[in-house]
C-alpha cells in the first residue's frame, strides 16, 4: 500500500476539571505507575494512566504527556526508545499539555513539591519549540484547545485564562478575551478578577469593551467531548470511507509511471530545477532535479528532522511526488504540464476523475496555442467525461477545437474532425 496508517493510541483532550488540583500522594504514586507501563511498553495504558491524572490536574503528568506526544525520550524512562511508531508525534497535543503544564498556577492549592516546580519550569521550557515546528493553524487548534479546556473548568481557571489573554502567556494577547474573561470570572465571585477587570477596563477603546461585555452575554461553557464528539458508528464509518478512498487513490496512483521521462523533464525545467537536455532519458543531470525539486517539497516542513528531510531526497519521483510536480508546473503556466495534468483529471490518474477540472487544465494549456491540448478538448466535448462534475458531450465544442488542432497542424485531429462531421450529418438525417 501506498498509504500508510498512523494509529493514534490516545486522542484529544478532556475539557472538564483539567486543572483542578489532584492529592499528592496518590497522583504521585499513578505518575510512577504509568512509568512503569511505559517502560515494559504498556504505551497505551501508560497515556491512559497519565490522561487520567493530568484532567484530575498532576502537572506532572501533563508535562509527561507533552514529552510523549513532542517524540521527547523520557528523562524518567532512560533506556526506553521514544515509540514513535505506535504513538506519533502530536505537536498540537504537546503544545496543549506543555501550556496547560506551564500555565497551572500552584497559588490556590498546597504547595507544590520539588518535581513539581521542576516540571513546570521544563514544561515552559518546551513551548518555543514546539511551536516553532507548527504551522500557524496548528497553533490556532492547540490555543482553541487550551482555551476551551481553561473555560471548561472552575470559575478561577476562567480567571486564570484571562490573565493568560492579558499577558500573551500561552496563547496570543487578545485583550478583548481578556476582559470577556475576567467579566465571566467575576460574576461567580472570583476576588481577583473584580480587580483585574478594573484595571484592564480603562486601557481598551469603547468598542471593545463592548464587544467583550457582547461575548460575555452570549456565553457558554463548552460541553464535553461525549456531547460534541462523533459517536463510534459515524468514526467507523468515517474510518471505512477513508480507507476506500485510499484504495482507490493507490490503484490510480499505479498509473502514473507510465508517464514519459520527456514530460518530467520539461516540467522540471519549467519550474527552475534545470533537468538539462530533454532527451527522455533519466540521466544524472534529470535526477539531480529531481533532488532538488524534492528536497524543495518539504524543505519549509517544520514537522519533519534534517534526517527525515534527506530520506526524501532519492532522484526518483514516487508517484505522488510526479502527480505533485505537474500540479505545481500546471500552476506555474507550463502549457505541456497544463495538458498533462488535465489528461490526469480525465483519466483519474493520480487524482479524482474530475471533468471540470480535466476542462479547466486543457483550456489554459489550449489559450497558449498548444496543438495537442485543443485535441484533447476536442475528445472530451465530443464524448464527454465520467467521474466528478462531468462534461457533457458538445459537438459545437468539440468540432472549435478539433479545428483548432488541426490548424496547428496536429494531423490526428484532421480524422478526428472529419468522423465528428459524418456523425454528426447522419444524426441531423
Amino acid at each position: 500500500m501506498l498509504f500508510g496508517k498512523a494509529r493514534r493510541l490516545i486522542g484529544g483532550i478532556a475539557v472538564a476539571s483539567v486543572l483542578a488540583f489532584a492529592a499528592a500522594a496518590p497522583a504521585h504514586a499513578t505518575f510512577e505507575a504509568g512509568l512503569e507501563a511505559y517502560k515494559n511498553g504498556q504505551y497505551s495504558q501508560a497515556l491512559d494512566i497519565w490522561r487520567r491524572f493530568a484532567v484530575a490536574g498532576d502537572i506532572r503528568s501533563k508535562k509527561v504527556l507533552g514529552d510523549v506526544y513532542s517524540g521527547k525520550a523520557l528523562e524518567a524512562a532512560r533506556g526506553s526508545a521514544a515509540p514513535l511508531e505506535e504513538i506519533p508525534v502530536d505537536n498540537v497535543q504537546a503544545l496543549v499539555w506543555y501550556t496547560l503544564a506551564a500555565y497551572h498556577d500552584f497559588s490556590a492549592y498546597q504547595l507544590p513539591t520539588a518535581d513539581e516546580v521542576n516540571a513546570q519550569i521544563l514544561a515552559e521550557g518546551r513551548l518555543t519549540e514546539i511551536r516553532f515546528r507548527m504551522s500557524s493553524r496548528d497553533v490556532d487548534k492547540a490555543e482553541d484547545l487550551i482555551a476551551r479546556t481553561f473555560e471548561a473548568g472552575s470559575p478561577y481557571d476562567i480567571y486564570r485564562l484571562g490573565e493568560m489573554y492579558q499577558k500573551g502567556a500561552g496563547l496570543e494577547k487578545d485583550n478583548t478575551k481578556a476582559l470577556e474573561m475576567y467579566a465571566l470570572a467575576k460574576e461567580r465571585g472570583v476576588g481577583e478578577a473584580s480587580a483585574a477587570y478594573e484595571f484592564l477596563e480603562p486601557l481598551m477603546n469603547k468598542k471593545e469593551v463592548e464587544n467583550a461585555l457582547d461575548k460575555v452575554a452570549d456565553w457558554q461553557p463548552p460541553l464535553p467531548p461525549e456531547h460534541t464528539g462523533k459517536t463510534r458508528q459515524q468514526e467507523e464509518l468515517e474510518r471505512l470511507k477513508k480507507e476506500l478512498e485510499e484504495i482507490r487513490m493507490a490503484d490510480a496512483l499505479e498509473a502514473v509511471s507510465d508517464i514519459d521521462v520527456e514530460l518530467i523533464q520539461r516540467a522540471l525545467n519549467a519550474l527552475g530545477y534545470r533537468a538539462g537536455v530533454v532527451d527522455n532519458k533519466l540521466g544524472p543531470s534529470t535526477r539531480e532535479a529531481i533532488r532538488r525539486f524534492q528536497y524543495a517539497q518539504v524543505a519549509r516542513d517544520r514537522d519533519m528532522s534534517d534526517e527525515e528531510k534527506e530520506a526524501v531526497v532519492t532522484g526518483v519521483l514516487t508517484p505522488r511526488q510526479t502527480v505533485d510536480l505537474f500540479g505545481e508546473a500546471a500552476k506555474a503556466k507550463h502549457p505541456m504540464s497544463q495538458y498533462v495534468y488535465g489528461i490526469m483529471h480525465v483519466r483519474g490518474i493520480g487524482v479524482e476523475q474530475d471533468g471540470q477540472q480535466a476542462v479547466k487544465w486543457l483550456s489554459d494549456a489550449a489559450e497558449q496555442n498548444l496543438a495537442i491540448a485543443h485535441y484533447a478538448l476536442g475528445v472530451v466535448y465530443r464524448d464527454g467525461t465520467t467521474g466528478l462534475n462531468e462534461v457533457a458531450p458538445d459537438e459545437r465544442k468539440s468540432a472549435f477545437h478539433l479545428a483548432r488542432a488541426a490548424a496547428l497542424g496536429y494531423k490526428p485531429a484532421n480524422d478526428a474532425l472529419r468522423r465528428l462531421s459524418f456523425e454528426y450529418t447522419r444524426d441531423i438525417q
